[in-house]
């Protein structure tokens, strides 16, 4: 057992980037106990023999490591070093996982925080926590640590850090913390059993370059099991969450807007091949923005989809579209969003609506003109709608099943021969690559945040700024 579970240690940690590693000592804080967290292979080892001796339970430790690849989303690693995929072992982490759901919660946070809202997150806690100490924090977690020395923040005590992320207009992280303190009023706040958290066949270790076959990963009460868990494994309150109901006799519609000239094409192609009909519009102004929107709301076309996509590519400022004009009134962000709302459009209520926007930031200012004043009716629009979608328009939130994406460049970008949006191009590869690997959206919309960051990191003074908010009220994936 000792040199097949070594050789998998090995593999792992040889194959995880420095921060990746930090997270995963981090995961493991409560199971390492007495054991030197910095030395990660030791700690490992340490904790499979443990478990082996107190438990009988030799596979402990793979399950550990195969749970930790599954939350730090490295399914790379579950397929070269364990031969199994994300579905299986997802399944297996439902029935029980090893982790404690406080840490995968924290994990989770801090990987959907930019480093902007990470610094405001420090400023706001810099009356709590010692000026040094914040000093050496570089992620997320390494600030979580410094409260819970200070017994400020734990398993059973989130409301600082719940505020804070309030005041910063994290509310979709507000919602996660939220939900994990009301996943059960009696659950005690407590370090996993790993002698109770599953059952085995024996696994006959192989050499470092075999893995584990696939069918001892799970064992056969696992097979049947039809549970889902978000692709990060970190959103574990959305673990009985349904999925958006995708009637196959229907597509999904993709609106796209290029008034730049640049990357319409791009994402052409890439919903084609997600399987949506696309209707793409280039060079418009603003007036024809309106109409083109406008028109769209009242079509019959929508009443035949199953999930609507809207991408502009416009100049602008921080909240309105300029289209191709210069001097003309702008188009506010809100009315866009508020335009295909249950009240506009109710043909799309209860359907998920998707909205990527970028903006190449002017130093114009335009005149400010809500869509309301020209171009939307008080009313709504002739409802050609079921009487399913006509009760839900009464019952489903106006702001629900909408996931709002903003990413906005500075203008003199645009100027550069052979110009190509970082985000954009970010979103459709990783739009593609998630229909591959079966990703829920918010985890390809995290990933595209990393891309994005990236390259501000590497590029100062070209940087994109990303944005992101939804209200879906179920899974989705395209």
């Amino acid at each position: 057992m000792a040199d097949g579970f070594s050789n998998m240690v090995n593999n792992v940690t040889a194959s995880l980037k420095k921060e990746e590693c930090k997270t995963l000592r981090y995961l493991c804080t409560d199971l390492f106990n007495n054991i030197c967290v910095e030395d990660l292979r030791g700690a490992l080892l340490a904790f499979a023999k443990q478990t082996q001796t107190q438990a009988g339970q030799s596979q402990a430790g793979d399950v550990l490591l195969m749970e930790l690849m599954f939350r730090m989303k490295r399914f790379d690693i579950l397929k070269k070093v364990f031969g199994t995929n994300r579905q299986q072992v997802e399944r297996i982490v439902k029935k029980g996982g090893i982790l404690s759901d406080y840490r995968v919660l924290m994990a989770d946070v801090s990987e959907n925080l930019e480093d902007e809202e990470l610094q405001s997150l420090i400023f706001l806690l810099s009356s709590t926590l010692p000026k040094e100490r914040l000093a050496r924090a570089t992620s997320f977690l390494d600030v979580v640590v410094e409260l819970e020395k200070l017994d400020e923040v734990s398993c059973d005590k989130l409301d600082l850090l719940e505020q804070c992320l309030r005041n910063i207009h994290r509310m979709d992280l507000v919602e996660r913390i939220e939900a994990y303190k009301n996943r059960g009023q009696n659950v005690p706040c407590a370090v996993p059993k790993v002698q109770n958290s599953f059952k085995f066949a024996p696994v006959q270790h192989q050499s470092p370059v075999q893995p584990v076959k696939q069918s001892q990963c799970c064992s056969q009460e696992f097979k049947n099991l039809k549970l889902s868990v978000p692709e990060t494994g970190t959103q574990h309150q959305e673990a009985f969450m349904e999925e958006y109901e995708m009637n196959l006799e229907q597509r999904g519609l993709c609106m796209i807007i290029d008034c730049v000239g640049f990357d319409g094409d791009l994402l052409n192609r890439t919903f084609e091949r997600l399987g949506f009909r696309v209707i793409l519009h280039s060079l418009l102004g603003l007036k024809e923005t309106q109409k083109v929107l406008e028109d769209l709301t009242r079509n019959r076309i929508l009443h035949g989809v199953n999930r609507f996509v809207c991408c502009i590519i416009s100049r602008g400022t921080d909240t309105y579209l300029l289209a191709t004009d210069s001097s003309r009134l702008g188009i506010r962000l809100e009315d866009l969003r508020q335009l295909f709302s249950p009240t506009h459009c109710p043909s799309l209520c209860g359907k998920p609506k998707l909205f990527f926007t970028l903006i190449y930031r002017t130093s114009e200012a335009p005149n400010t003109c809500s869509m309301d004043d020209e171009y939307l009716e008080t009313d709504a629009p002739t409802c050609h709608c079921s009487r399913r979608q006509c009760a839900d328009a009464r019952t489903i939130p106006v702001s629900a099943d909408v996931l709002w994406s903003v990413c906005r460049a500075e203008a003199k970008l645009l100027e550069g021969s052979g110009h190509q949006s970082v985000y954009m191009h970010a979103l459709s590869s990783t739009l593609l690559r998630g229909r591959e690997r079966k990703m829920l959206l918010l985890d390809v919309m995290a990933e595209v945040n990393r891309n994005v960051v990236s390259h501000n990191q590497q590029n100062p003074g070209n940087e994109y700024h990303f944005q992101l908010s939804h209200t879906l009220r179920k899974k989705l994936y395209l």
